[in-house]
C-alpha cells in the first residue's frame, strides 16, 4: 500500500513540476502531454483526486479522535459536552476565536476558563489531588469553580454581575 501511496505522489508530484517550469524543453513536453491527452496525464489527475480524498479522510479521523480524548476527559471535557447541547449554537461559540482580535496568550487563558483548566481550590482538589479545601476562599459554602466565580458567586452577584452585564449590553447596543 505505501508503494502504491509513493508512486501516486511522485506522479502527481511530476505532473506539478512540468507544468510549473518553464524550461524549453519542459514546454515541449507540457505540449505534448496536453495535446495528446497522455496516460500519465490522466493518471495524475486521478491519483491528485485520490490523494486529496485520502489526506481529507486522515484530517477528519485525527480531528475526530482528539475531540473524542477531549470528551473523554473529566474536567477538561465539559467545554465540549456543554456545546454538544442543543441550546448552544456552536458556530457563535467560536467565532470569538476566529476574528483575530484577540493575542493568541488571552484565547488559551479563555479557552481553560472554559474548559475549567484554571487553577481554582476545586480543581487543586480534584484534579491534581492536592490536600486543599475545594470551597471558595471568599464564601466558603460552595465549590470554587469557574462557574461559581463567573456567575454563581452570591457576594458579587449583587454588584460586579450587574456591572459586567451593563457593560456587554452597552457594547452590543450602543
Amino acid at each position: 500500500m505505501r508503494l502504491e501511496v509513493a508512486h501516486a505522489v511522485e506522479i502527481t508530484k511530476l505532473v506539478e513540476y512540468v507544468n510549473r517550469k518553464e524550461d524549453p524543453l519542459i514546454q515541449v513536453v507540457r505540449t505534448h502531454q496536453h495535446n495528446t491527452d497522455s496516460a500519465v496525464l490522466q493518471t495524475a489527475r486521478c491519483l491528485k483526486k485520490e490523494i486529496q480524498k485520502e489526506t481529507r479522510k486522515i484530517k477528519d479521523s485525527i480531528a475526530e479522535k482528539t475531540k473524542e480524548r477531549w470528551h473523554g476527559k473529566r474536567m477538561h471535557g465539559q467545554l465540549p459536552r456543554k456545546l454538544d447541547e442543543k441550546l448552544v449554537d456552536i458556530e457563535q461559540s467560536y467565532r470569538w476565536l476566529k476574528s483575530g482580535d484577540i493575542k493568541g496568550e488571552t484565547k488559551s487563558k479563555i479557552v481553560a476558563a472554559q474548559d475549567q483548566a484554571i487553577s481554582t481550590n476545586y480543581y487543586k482538589n480534584k484534579i491534581l489531588k492536592e490536600e486543599i479545601e475545594s470551597k471558595c476562599r471568599l464564601c466558603k459554602q460552595h465549590e470554587e469553580t469557574i462557574d461559581h466565580l463567573t456567575s454563581g458567586y452570591p457576594i458579587l452577584a449583587k454588584n460586579e454581575y450587574l456591572m459586567r452585564h451593563d457593560k456587554v449590553f452597552k457594547y452590543l447596543h450602543y
